[in-house]
């Protein structure tokens, strides 16, 4: 009876342990308000150490200086946190002093948190005057069963002066992977700055450089070379490749994370122009590699240097930028059984997502929560004129690649009728 008693408290513990981890930030994010967060230096000159500090370790990726600083979230203070600059195109190309910041609540403080959140990124809502790119873009993988970012807003005040609003996105940490999987020690890796998937040898530290370790010691492991390697092995057929990699990786989320991102053109992607803005974590309960996205501020094509909006527009679903070189996506997409199955996963998110019920109410009911403070914002890139315009309608010289900014809702009308085209022609064929 003892026994049956002890094991009983310890599934108990379990699940509480368990339910626990799965609401981390839910009350942080999970909400329709606006949060208000008031960022306190004490010393004076804290914007030329932010600046200071970014510029000084802006090519080292694995090294961030923080600035300490008091924060005050929903009333409640949190003290001595970690607060610094982050982004590169929103750095450099954003004008005046509202840049992208990201606070760690543990920094100093180790235990200390934010609803279970160690740390959120405020984004400016560079190259988006909509200010609702990522939030459109992150909900769709996450009502598709992919871990992603949550989305939500925020009005920033740093030393009581307001920067305006900002878009909080969910950090990729540990406390991510225990909410997402349910474990958080598994082999952990940032497709930053080149992570192409493209073979050199054996050796892991080959790879360094390419992929940053998130693990403590910040060595890149066997794991990740064994999966790069079998992505590159043109000795195996079709069947052999399946059988191969679907031992390691999460063959069908990628698939999914690949279609979404093609249809919603989020252009700073590993299948598009750029091979970064994505984790791996080998997920202990399946040992196999999860693909993680982030960073979707470029969806709805808001910047390419390579097509312009009709091309965007019409941009084939099988995509592939002629200066990268991207064996995993090309590896997937020219197997058949994976090619059948991304058209399908094609046809399904348009058919789920694309239509006026669900990513036009998305649109007119985010941005009438947002409206008001997007108007109070002084310090933003766009016009409040751009901000309405965009909603709609594109921005800027449509002939002109890097030019122009496409209107949510007449981007996803024409993108939807190209793809089903596209796919018609191929099932015709």
């Amino acid at each position: 009876m003892k026994k049956y008693l002890v094991t009983s408290l310890l599934v108990l513990l379990c699940l509480q342990l368990y339910s626990q981890k799965n609401k981390i930030g839910d009350e942080f994010y999970n909400t329709d308000l606006v949060h208000d967060i008031h960022i306190k230096f004490a010393h004076c000159n804290y914007w030329d150490s932010l600046t200071h500090y970014k510029e000084y370790y802006k090519d080292q990726l694995e090294i961030n200086k923080y600035l300490q600083a008091n924060v005050t979230i929903s009333g409640k203070t949190y003290y001595a946190v970690g607060v610094r600059i982050k982004g590169e195109s929103s750095y450099d190309y954003t004008p005046g002093d509202k840049k992208s910041l990201k606070i760690k609540f543990n920094k100093y403080i180790k235990k200390q948190d934010l609803d279970d959140l160690t740390t959120i990124n405020l984004n400016n809502g560079f190259k988006d005057p909509s200010f609702l790119r990522e939030k459109i873009f992150f909900d769709i993988f996450r009502k598709e069963g992919i871990p992603a970012p949550r989305i939500s807003f925020a009005n920033v005040y740093i030393n009581d002066k307001n920067y305006g609003l900002y878009v909080i996105s969910e950090h990729i940490n540990r406390r991510f992977l225990d909410k997402y999987f349910g474990n958080n020690n598994g082999s952990f890796y940032k497709g930053e700055p080149k992570a192409t998937f493209e073979y050199t040898d054996n050796n892991p530290d080959s790879y360094h450089g390419k992929y940053l370790a998130e693990h403590k010691n910040g060595k890149i492991r066997k794991d990740l070379v064994d999966l790069i390697k079998i992505v590159n092995d043109t000795s195996l057929n079709e069947d052999e490749f399946v059988k191969e990699v679907e031992q390691i990786l999460n063959v069908e989320n990628c698939l999914k994370i690949f279609a979404i991102t093609n249809i919603l053109c989020n252009v700073d992607a590993y299948n598009m122009l750029y091979p970064h803005n994505f984790y791996l974590y080998k997920n202990t309960d399946t040992d196999l590699f999860e693909w993680i996205p982030y960073d979707a501020n470029y969806a709805f094509c808001a910047w390419s240097p390579v097509f312009n909006l009709q091309e965007a527009e019409n941009l084939s679903i099988f995509y592939q930028h002629l200066e990268n070189n991207n064996p995993l996506f090309l590896k997937i997409i020219s197997n058949s059984y994976y090619r059948d199955d991304y058209i399908s996963y094609m046809e399904s998110i348009l058919d789920k997502y694309f239509h006026t019920e669900y990513i036009e109410n998305m649109i007119d009911e985010e941005s009438l929560k947002i409206r008001k403070h997007v108007y109070l914002d002084t310090m933003k890139m766009y016009s409040n004129d751009e901000f309405e315009k965009n909603l709609f309608e594109t921005i800027g010289d449509p002939n002109d690649p890097g030019a122009f900014i496409p209107g949510l809702k007449s981007f996803w009308i024409k993108r939807k009728k190209a793809v089903k085209a596209e796919i018609k022609k191929l099932n015709r064929n």
